[in-house]
């Protein structure tokens, strides 16, 4: 887990490490979606055009469609695959994301901690691997991932996740992030 601790809340996400595939299928797609777009435009040039608006019209159409999927291609392969998600203790806000190459986000589900039902945990069924995080939201069904990884890591985050949605409710001040036994269990997660 990478994780980042701010004054009033934390953000992790998953390690780059194990989505090394996953990025090279990010850069494949938004390549492909690139290509399919230039292509677009050589379409006007390879197909032989004769002077009927029939032509024009099935020419313009076929342009259209490359373009329209290359950008679709393109859009898919700049969404991410790696799960990052952000408490906010003072706005009260989680958030689920997922991040690109780039770290970079471009949908963010934000969900009000108030509506938080559950935060937990599905180990793996045989001793060690990976296990995932969950946060089960009043009204919804079924719960929604928010991360993978470690099992170690995962009951950290886990535990961290917790006092800061409940902390509220106690009235705590959700800096007790920053105590020397948080700051620890958090440093085992950057080493």
């Amino acid at each position: 887990m990478s994780l980042l601790q701010t004054e009033m809340g934390l953000t992790v996400s998953e390690r780059f490490e194990r989505f090394k595939l996953e990025a090279m299928s990010e850069l494949a797609l938004r390549l492909m979606g690139g290509l399919m777009v230039a292509g677009s435009m050589l379409l006007w040039l390879i197909l032989p055009m004769e002077s009927s608006t029939d032509q024009m019209l099935s020419h313009g159409l076929l342009a259209a469609i490359f373009t329209a999927t290359g950008l679709v291609v393109y859009a898919y392969g700049t969404r991410g695959f790696r799960r990052q998600m952000s408490l906010d203790a003072k706005r009260r806000t989680l958030s689920l994301t997922k991040v690109n190459i780039h770290n970079q986000s471009r949908v963010a589900h934000n969900i009000d901690v108030s509506a938080i039902e559950s935060v937990f945990l599905r180990r793996p069924s045989n001793g060690p691997g990976f296990a995932s995080l969950y946060v089960r939201v009043a009204g919804n069904s079924s719960p929604q991932l928010a991360l993978t990884g470690e099992t170690r890591e995962l009951e950290i985050v886990h535990r961290a996740v917790c006092d800061i949605v409940q902390s509220k409710e106690r009235g705590i001040d959700p800096s007790f992030l920053h105590t020397a036994k948080a700051s620890q269990a958090m440093a085992t997660l950057r080493a």
